[in-house]
């Protein structure tokens, strides 16, 4: 493989809906050991990286044999710091200090902590297998909560979501898929040139719903919890 593949994880240490929601203690580790257990077993990524403007969280990662090789500047740790500038930073930074040109970048968020080693594999599999693209997110079917069956609220009365003349029966329904927040890749030039993560046609790596859950609330963990236990009495 000719490719330098990056991936970066980024670690901010500020959060909203769970304190120190990145190294939150999962079913006996912190929140980001998962992430980097998965990157520890991939074959295909050339390096990685934690973006982290925390020394607890830098302390977490190391723990586990994360490569923490900065504490990420103040400018790009605020809450409305952009994740393009934290990842055109990383990319920067490795070039800079490593004397390694980066072709493509995948960006593995810690609150995804069902991704599997293999899922990273596979995603940048479909992504070189795929030359003319630019981007990869994963996904997974999400038929069952379909645009066809939701509506806004409009004062008081409700309003369908997508305008329809008449009811089309479920089985009838489009596949549709949700963004699950797990794998995104990009090449280098979508990211330092265009200052984007997703083109306008990125590939879709397709993950079961119940390895695509991101932790967003407390009830997320219970629910995390309960997967990583059953995955243990499958194996």
């Amino acid at each position: 493989m000719d490719k330098f593949i990056l991936g970066v994880i980024p670690a901010r240490g500020g959060s909203k809906g769970i304190k120190n929601k990145n190294i939150v203690d999962l079913n006996g580790k912190p929140l980001i050991a998962y992430t980097i257990e998965a990157v520890n077993g991939c074959r295909l990524l050339s390096g990685t990286i934690v973006s982290t403007d925390s020394e607890k969280i830098a302390e977490h990662a190391k723990r586990y044999g994360a490569d923490v090789p900065f504490i990420r500047p103040e400018e790009l740790s605020r809450d409305d710091s952009s994740t393009i500038d934290v990842i055109r930073h990383s990319v920067n930074w490795y070039e800079e200090c490593r004397k390694q040109h980066v072709d493509l970048v995948i960006i593995l968020q810690p609150t995804a902590p069902l991704r599997t080693s293999c899922d990273i594999d596979s995603s940048i599999g479909l992504f070189l297998d795929n030359p003319e693209t630019d981007s990869l997110i994963s996904c997974y079917d999400a038929s069952s909560v379909h645009p066809r069956i939701m509506y806004c609220k409009k004062e008081n009365r409700l309003e369908p979501f997508l305008s329809q003349n008449n009811i089309i029966r479920r089985q009838d329904f489009e596949k549709v898929y949700l963004r699950n927040g797990a794998i995104y890749i990009s090449t280098r030039k979508l990211v330092m040139e265009e200052g984007r993560i997703i083109g306008d046609s990125p590939l879709g790596y397709i993950m079961p719903k119940e390895r695509s859950l991101n932790i967003d609330e407390p009830h997320d963990l219970e629910l995390a919890e309960f997967y990583i236990n059953r995955r243990k009495s499958d194996s």
